[in-house]
């Protein structure tokens, strides 16, 4: 038992020297995910005191009654729009080239200004031109127009009742807007989010190489000259998932350390389930790279395949974006996916100050994945072993 331990941590200690041979792209390694970790937290980082975009809106006006100038003034004023009147053909050709939404008051416009309640003859048009990728742009500005036409409509049919004191249309509530803090006051970090899901891309992409130098290793002489030292397979398999999994787990040691010290990632809840996260997220990477050894065939056709299957659970399971702008069926069906529940892990524990038993259902399935990817590629290895010693391909 004891020199099948001393075997395993020697063939570990054989591909942490090989890691460090090309000091360059050991750099790499650890550099890259920082790199994307800052550029998705940038990207997506909105100060609490940061001012509101304004939506690019192009004001056409086709019809010249008084009530529509008004409408198209109220447009033109809004303080979330960035607004100008402009002609049709301007319009339509900007709205083509997704440059901003266009508001298009037709002819007949000014018949809405009769409008009483309960009046069911036919409604006048009011055209919202959008492009077919500005679904949320079109989305605000329609409730705007919507908004600011219903009080013009209001005004115009409740004269006399308002008598020049328009306070008369304010709602009869007040909207507060309160930003929910997390369970010890924490705000979320756009920063947390890029890093645990940027940390956790990457080391799927350091498991996928390790498991691409083993696959070399069995296709070349290296293999064989272990092998006819009879090296236990398990030995094998040990040292392989410990060299992978400790060069892992310096990578989140590095990536977390910059975004303390750059951007104020903090774990600010529990730190021995952080450490516990950390440790699976690393088993997870060093299980991935073995099943990619295991069944990957071809080195080339191992490659392009895992990284297909890592953006993809990388993109489903909400490492890019947060998972509540996925459509529902992403959702759902993310939580099949590892990655889901070690980013929910890492978040809870993070900029969401859960403590240790808010952070167990992610140990728990994050550990259970790892276990159930090491024990496939085990099978698959210790099969393709027995088809080799019987002299199969």
């Amino acid at each position: 038992m004891t020199n099948k331990v001393s075997l395993t941590l020697t063939l570990a200690c054989k591909d942490w020297r090989l890691f460090w041979v090309d000091r360059r792209a050991a750099v790499l390694c650890f550099v890259v995910p920082v790199l994307l970790a800052s550029a998705f937290g940038t990207i997506f980082h909105r100060p609490a005191n940061a001012i509101a975009a304004k939506l690019a809106v192009l004001v056409v006006v086709e019809d010249d009654g008084p009530f529509t100038r008004q409408v198209a003034n109220e447009l033109l004023t809004s303080p979330r729009f960035d607004a100008k009147q402009v002609s049709r053909a301007e319009a339509e050709a900007a709205v083509a080239e997704r440059k901003a939404v266009a508001v298009v008051l037709p002819a007949g416009f000014e018949r809405l200004k009769s409008w009483q309640p309960g009046v069911t003859t036919e409604q006048p048009e009011l055209l919202l031109l959008h492009h077919p990728n500005a679904a949320p742009e079109r989305q605000m500005a329609q409730g705007v127009v919507t908004e600011t036409v219903m009080k013009r409509v209001t005004r115009e049919a409740f004269t006399d009742v308002l008598k020049g004191d328009e306070t008369v249309l304010a709602p009869p509530f007040k909207i507060e807007a309160v930003g929910v803090s997390t369970r010890n006051g924490t705000q979320f970090n756009s920063y947390s989010h890029s890093f645990c899901g940027m940390t956790l891309q990457y080391l799927l992409f350091w498991g996928m190489e390790s498991g691409l130098l083993f696959l070399r290793e069995r296709q070349r002489s290296v293999w064989t000259r272990v092998r006819a030292a009879a090296v236990p397979l398990p030995c094998i398999i040990g040292g392989k998932v410990l060299a992978t999994a400790f060069i892992a787990l310096l990578q989140v040691m590095v990536t977390f350390g910059v975004g303390y010290v750059a951007f104020g990632v903090r774990i600010d809840g529990s730190v021995l389930g952080f450490a516990l996260l950390a440790m699976t997220a690393c088993g997870l990477a060093a299980a991935t790279g073995l099943l990619v050894a295991a069944i990957g065939g071809t080195e080339a056709r191992a490659r392009n395949v895992s990284i297909l299957v890592i953006l993809g659970v990388s993109m489903l399971g909400g490492l890019w974006v947060p998972a509540f702008l996925l459509p529902t069926w992403a959702r759902e069906f993310s939580l099949a996916l590892p990655t889901t529940w070690a980013l929910r892990g890492f978040e809870t524990v993070t900029w969401q100050g859960g403590g240790f038993r808010s952070a167990l259902p992610s140990i728990a399935a994050v550990t259970g994945f790892t276990l159930a990817l090491l024990a496939l590629a085990a099978l698959r290895l210790k099969l393709a072993e027995r088809s080799l010693r019987q002299g199969k391909t």
